[in-house]
């Protein structure tokens, strides 16, 4: 027996040496011994006569036939399923032998061993791994226990189910760990640790024919495991026949087109025009894209329009006609995606450089066209020639015997004649003979009464119209391509077409949230405006009227950076009429708001007025409910000083809330603030004035201090209580933004609130964060440069260093796309603008000026700076604290700007990880996770909601989703601009 032992080692160690030579740094694992089952059981019965004769393992024998034991206990450990399948007993009954302190510690010895003599994987530094030292080792090398594989086929199920690509292989390993995140068991968790690997065995299961460095025998025999678990077979089955046909689709993807606009028959833009692909394969191209925002643009502009109107034919214009770039399309969130699915449909989409235009019969259009292409008779052809920068054309006529001759040799081809068969329909952009549905095909015979048509070789049903004295038949035939020819034509006769989904076009629109908006939403900074658009329209010009019954108006205009957009409470254009309302009488009589946007519509919708069925008496402080007899409710205050409710005094000499003592919301949302004229006096709503108890984690308070509810009461009740004048509303928001920087350490700790209140807002923007950036890395200043002294005047360089850099670098993230040494130079230059600037705007004033300035910074330090710079306003410092890591990433990438509070729930709901990671239903389910969100987004919806105190108080239990919540909200009032001036609250 020892002597088989001896010749299986050494058939094993070759094994696993000729599998290290060739995976480099990446490991081997015992499971891939290739013995089949009978060896394997031989190896058992010789493996229990050796122990039976040395069942500690300390002879001398093992370590030159220690493979066979490394190969049976991974065996086992492939068998593992976790809890209740104890590994130990299960090798002691396989080996026949105790399993003892000893023995564990031997078998670690030889895996140890084997690591260093053959490169078998060892253990990582997960805390299973940590706490479970020797059965690591077997288990590690199984690869895929039997206990993973049905969590992992069903993750791929869902993770495919989601829109990620196999070949996605960095946000495939990222949505899994999302997944694997909310299981019970964190097993699964930790195999995923194992980067490469996990990455490996997931796309070799997905796509069972790809190659890889795995052994195929290996990943075979866990397709057949698989198999034998009907779930996990069921779901593997269901997520290999998605990517099959997902694969098949996205093969079907043309590439777009470059097309010349025309005048006078001459060239004088280029423009990319993109396919016009069916509903389903454009919904497969935007899955398979992921681009933030779903926008696409080109190479040499920032002007990026809807992704789903350009692969519906749509059009991007470029600012140069020449040279052709070879890869003109751009992700319209500038990522630089290297990888995966969606650098393979990016390519796909990219324009083929072009030698030949056809003109389209509109003669206001010339398409690109390649050999091998049809090409009309009667047509002309634009061939373009780059001289030194400058586009030479040459016309070719498709009637010109020479010019046809021409032509052919290129490799076009030429149609004898124009076929008889004429077809016409609502056209698809970018070619002739596609048509979009909803709207029948018309066919006719040029010159001809009509005949029967034969659509895909059967008689085309269908009725026949007339129209001014012919007659058309009115094909309606299914999406897809056709072919079509009279019933007694000849080949030349026939003509095919495509027939596709009409794109979905978001349509110009004006919305009001909420949809049954008052006076008191304006005036308290709630009310959005959002405008959509069926194409993304920039430096839109928009004009609002607040007007009030008497005919007083208010008019407000600015400039919408691009559609669609959301115009909020804080939008200075919106800030204007909300400074005016005390003199349009608006609260008693409502308003007319009209919102006028250039050139594409104008609406007007109704601000009502308050009408409060609750009212305050202020002589005896009470408060009557109109809708309930009478009845008297007695008043509950606070003050600016003591803004807790009940907390402060009645003294009428100082700026108080009141509001009624009932348990309801509607008495919570009807409060005012009072004032009288001795209370107005410069710093009297100053922080360091305003005092707050003891905070308390804890959902309810007590004599030690102040709870969450009571604390998101007084914070509710503030933020909508009216002001009786603009000082009693300026103060209300200073006490507003101390009650929510007490509820953000409540939720998410002092850390997290302390590093808030740190933001400087002024990085938030990607040109103030790269003047930041730029200044710590020493790019505007120096010994070089003047030291300004005055504040006024550095302040004036500071907003001039902005505008230079925003002229030099529209955007950031694609100057970094475009890197070069130039950019740097021109960089250097915006400095010295900004610098001379202000040296002419000392003058101008009669100060003493520096000299014209001179610098230059190397060209890796202004690229440093640019890429810190991309990331500031994706807030990277509350990086640490959101966790894990899948959920960091997954919060940090979209356009919080276009998304929806439904949008923002399923973003966290995707992401959530429960704090409690127990079976059945989960701790923080949407219903919590709206309302936690809603208590910095909406408030007054928050308080409508039956049980949120409930709901709110169990965010105190689980601060890794309260810091993620409010990651997200200070996002979205980044993205919409709605950050009071100096504070990220």
């Amino acid at each position: 027996m020892q002597s088989f032992l001896i010749d299986q080692h050494r058939v094993l160690a070759e094994k696993f040496a000729a599998l290290a030579a060739g995976r480099g740094l990446l490991p081997v694992f015992a499971i891939e011994h290739g013995l089949d089952e009978l060896t394997i059981n031989q190896l058992g019965k010789s493996l229990s006569q050796q122990l039976e004769e040395d069942p500690r393992l300390e002879g001398a024998a093992w370590s030159w036939s220690y493979l066979p034991l490394v190969v049976i206990a991974t065996e086992v450990g492939y068998r593992y399923r976790g809890t209740g399948s104890d590994f130990w007993p299960v090798l002691s009954k396989e080996l026949r032998a105790e399993a003892g302190p000893a023995f564990r510690i031997c078998i670690s010895r030889l895996f140890e061993l084997g690591h260093t003599s053959l490169r078998l994987a060892r253990p990582g530094n997960s805390p299973w791994e940590s706490h479970f030292p020797h059965i690591s080792w077997p288990i590690g090398n199984a690869v895929v226990p039997l206990e993973i594989q049905p969590q992992l086929t069903d993750a791929l199920r869902r993770a495919v189910r989601a829109g990620v690509a196999a070949e996605d292989t960095d946000r495939l390993l990222e949505y899994i760990k999302v997944l694997a995140a909310g299981h019970v068991s964190r097993r699964f968790e930790n195999w995923l640790l194992q980067g490469n690997l996990a990455l490996e065995v997931m796309r070799r299961l997905l796509i069972p024919e790809a190659e890889g460095w795995l052994s195929e025998s290996f990943l075979q025999r866990i397709d057949r495991d698989i198999r034998k678990d009907w779930g996990a077979f069921r779901a593997i089955t269901e997520a290999r026949s998605s990517i099959a046909r997902r694969s098949a689709r996205l093969a079907q993807i043309t590439p777009s087109r470059y097309v010349l606009d025309l005048k006078d028959g001459a060239p004088r833009q280029l423009v990319i025009r993109g396919p016009a692909l069916p509903a389903q394969l454009r919904d497969e191209v935007i899955g398979a894209l992921r681009i933030h925002g779903d926008r696409i643009r080109a190479v040499d502009g920032i002007q990026a329009i809807s992704l789903g109107s350009f692969l519906s034919g749509g059009e991007i214009a470029m600012e140069r006609m020449l040279p052709f770039p070879l890869s003109p399309l751009r992700r319209g969130d500038a990522l630089d995606v290297d990888e995966g699915a969606a650098d393979a449909t990016m390519e796909r989409l990219q324009p083929f450089e072009p030698e030949f235009f056809t003109v389209e019969p509109n003669g206001l259009t010339a398409q690109a066209v390649f050999p091998d292409e049809k090409l009309q008779p009667n047509s002309s052809v634009i061939q373009c020639i780059g001289v030194d920068g400058n586009l030479e054309t040459r016309i070719l006529d498709t009637s010109s015997p020479s010019d046809i001759e021409f032509l052919r040799r290129r490799g076009f081809l030429i149609a004898d004649r124009v076929p008889t068969l004429q077809l016409i329909g609502l056209p698809a952009p970018g070619s002739s003979n596609r048509f979009l549905g909803g709207f029948p095909v018309l066919a006719t015979h040029r010159g001809v009464a009509i005949t029967e048509v034969l659509l895909d070789g059967s008689i085309a049903s269908g009725e026949v119209l007339s129209i001014r004295g012919v007659d058309w038949k009115a094909l309606r035939p299914d999406i897809g391509r056709h072919l079509t020819e009279p019933a007694d034509g000849r080949e030349l006769e026939r003509l095919e077409f495509e027939y596709i989904e009409p794109p979905d076009v978001e349509p110009a629109a004006v919305k009001v949230f909420p949809t049954n908006a008052n006076v008191s939403d304006l005036e308290a900074g709630y009310l959005e405006i959002r405008i959509t658009a069926p194409l993304a329209l920039e430096a839109v010009p928009i004009r609002l009227r607040a007007i009030s019954p008497n005919g007083t108006t208010v008019v407000s205009q600015g400039v919408i950076e691009r559609l669609p957009a959301t115009i909020t409470g804080r939008s200075p254009v919106l800030q204007k009429i909300q400074t005016q309302l005390a003199g349009l009488s608006a609260k008693d009589y409502g308003l007319r708001m009209s919102v006028e946007v250039e050139g594409l519509l104008q609406k007007v919708f109704l601000l009502s007025p308050v009408r409060r069925e609750i009212s305050y008496d202020g002589d005896t402080g009470n408060w009557t409910r109109s809708g309930d007899g009478g009845q008297v409710l007695p008043s509950i205050s606070a003050t600016i000083t003591a803004p807790v409710l009940g907390a402060g005094d009645r003294d009428h000499k100082i700026t108080r809330l009141v509001l009624p003592d009932a348990p309801d919301h509607e008495a919570l949302t009807v409060g005012l603030i009072l004032s009288r004229p001795e209370s107005i006096r410069l710093g009297l709503g100053e922080r360091s004035l305003i005092s707050l108890p003891k905070l308390l984690r804890e959902a309810t308070s007590s004599n030690n201090g102040v709870g969450l509810i009571e604390l998101a009461r007084a914070n509710v009740a503030w933020q909508l209580a009216e002001a009786n004048d603009l000082l009693c509303n300026w103060q209300r928001w200073t006490v507003v933004e101390e009650l929510e920087s007490a509820l953000i350490e409540q939720l998410c700790g002092a850390r997290w609130r302390k590093l808030e209140e740190g933001i400087d807002q002024s990085i938030l923007s990607p040109h103030g964060a790269l003047l930041r950036c730029a200044d710590t890395l020493g790019l505007v200043s120096g010994e070089d440069l003047p030291d300004i002294e005055a504040t006024s005047d550095r302040e004036f360089l500071r907003d001039h260093l902005v505008v230079r850099f925003r002229e030099v670098v529209p955007d950031v993230p694609e100057a970094l796309l475009q890197w070069n040494d130039e950019l740097a130079g021109e960089l250097d230059l915006a400095v010295i603008d900004a610098y001379e600037d202000l040296r002419q705007h000392m003058e101008r004033h009669g100060v003493e000026a520096f000299e014209e300035v001179d610098m230059a910074r190397p060209a890796e330090s202004w690229r440093e700076a640019l890429e810190q710079s991309r990331d500031i306003p994706l807030l990277p410092m509350f990086r640490p604290f959101i966790l894990p890591e899948a959920r960091w990433s997954a919060l940090v990438k979209p356009f919080y700007s276009e998304l929806t509070e439904d949008d923002l729930i399923d973003l966290l709901d995707s992401i959530h990880v429960d704090a409690f990671r127990r079976p059945g239903q989960r701790w923080l389910g949407r219903s919590e996770l709206r309302t936690m969100l809603q208590l910095w987004l909406a408030p007054k919806a928050m308080v409508e909601t039956q049980g949120w105190q409930e709901l709110l108080a169990k965010g105190l239990s689980d601060v890794r989703t309260s810091r993620a919540i409010r990651y997200v909200a200070l996002r979205r009032k980044l993205a919409l601009g709605d950050l009071p001036n100096g504070s990220a609250n």
